[in-house]
């Protein structure tokens, strides 16, 4: 197998206050339904959950994406995240995001993540592969923003 990798980042501007809008994502377990495509997550320990993903499938080639990462916080501005060692894991996640009060009541929201996935697709087809994960990268983590932007401002 060979690893793919992917890196985002983007940012979307939110009606909520940076501190509300930190508190949503630090509640990892309350706001994981905003990741496009996840089936599970759960607390593994203080600050780490496990992640799991539905199935992707192109033609013949399926994955399921799986990780564990460990949550660490500022409390103010920057949440980040980072993967540790699972036996059932099959990616790698790298990933902050950042907050920043345009005033009262708006936030910026910059997600930056890397992932490293194992991957069912031959060595030889890589070059193929990546720019469907690059684009199909971009559009999750945009997805994943987009859905924050709901949930926060829905109240």
């Amino acid at each position: 197998m060979a690893k793919l990798p992917a890196k985002v980042e983007k940012s979307i501007t939110v009606k909520a206050p940076a501190a509300r809008a930190y508190g949503f994502l630090w509640d990892v377990l309350g706001s994981a339904y905003c990741i496009p495509g996840l089936v599970a997550c759960k607390r593994i320990s203080d600050n780490t959950y496990e992640f799991l993903f539905r199935e992707i499938s192109a033609g013949p080639v399926r994955h399921v994406v799986r990780y564990t990462a460990r949550y660490e916080g500022n409390g103010t501005d920057r949440i980040s995240f980072l993967s540790v060692p699972a036996s059932n894991a099959n990616t790698e996640i790298n990933g902050v995001f950042r907050l920043q009060a345009k005033d009262a009541e708006t936030t910026r929201i910059t997600l930056r993540q890397k992932v490293l996935s194992d991957s069912p697709v031959p060595r030889l087809l890589l070059g193929m592969v990546r720019s469907f994960v690059d684009d199909n990268a971009s559009s999750l983590v945009k997805k994943h923003l987009a859905n924050i932007k709901c949930a926060l401002e829905e109240d």
